[in-house]
């Protein structure tokens, strides 16, 4: 998730924007809330942030003037300005400080969707190009996939985008374009390989091995083996103890 900082003097507007606008949908966090752009400020100063929802006119320090440092001090932080219909020529102002974005109060969910998932597609191609000028600080994605190997009961999208300080959905769209499957596929298919495996000891228990492959569920476990070998756990295992399957 790309993280979301939301800045606004009145407390209902900040509020209700960080508590009723499905963020996450949109592949967004709200990483924060603050009253005025001095707090902003400060906030982004000691946290990680990738985009900025703030209000035009705020006492203390006002957008424009937070837009003003982040430009001043080449921060990568996306920004989208909130106006008022009369405040609209000034918040133009801010053009010269790098701002593409902006959003009329009252806000309107469907403006503010529209503006976000553009603002979301313009994080992810510029994080694909870093990828592509440098893999190795980012990571390639053999590791990501040694990291899946050696932890397939537990790994996670976001225990890998942790790990590789990577937006989740971004890794996820990285992965599929390096490897031509989905993650999900790709951990799936690990974990039945290796499922297959434990199932060849005679000694295995179908319900240990579940667990050791990452699935509480028994039915979920096995309807996951049938789907990907054609033959239930238990079927596999016969077949193996009476010789009829050497794979």
């Amino acid at each position: 998730m790309y993280k979301l900082l939301i800045v606004d003097d009145e407390v209902t507007i900040r509020t209700s924007l960080a508590n009723f606008i499905p963020w996450e949908q949109e592949g967004f966090e709200v990483a924060g809330v603050c009253a005025d752009g001095k707090e902003a400020i400060d906030f982004f100063s000691e946290n990680k942030i990738d985009a900025l929802l703030i209000d035009i006119m705020m006492p203390r320090v006002t957008g424009i003037e937070v837009a003003k440092y982040i430009f001043e001090n080449n921060l990568n932080i996306k920004i989208v300005l909130l106006s008022a219909h009369g405040e609209f020529d000034y918040a133009r102002s801010s053009m010269r400080y790098g701002v593409r974005y902006y959003i009329l109060k009252p806000t309107k969910y469907e403006e503010l969707k529209q503006v976000f998932s553009e603002l979301r597609m313009e994080l992810d191609k510029e994080n694909m190009e870093d990828v592509e000028e440098n893999e190795e600080y980012l990571g390639s994605i053999e590791q990501i996939k040694k990291y899946i190997d050696d932890n397939y009961e537990d790994a996670s999208l976001e225990a890998i985008s942790e790990m590789f300080h990577l937006n989740l959905h971004y890794i996820s769209r990285l992965f599929k374009k390096k490897t031509n499957m989905n993650f999900s596929d790709y951990l799936t298919q690990v974990r039945m390989e290796k499922a297959r495996l434990m199932l060849r000891n005679p000694e295995s228990l179908i319900s240990e091995i579940c667990c050791r492959v990452g699935y509480t569920d028994p039915r979920s476990f096995s309807k996951a083996f049938k789907k990907y070998f054609g033959v239930s756990p238990r079927e596999y295992k016969i077949s193996v103890m009476e010789g009829k399957n050497n794979d």
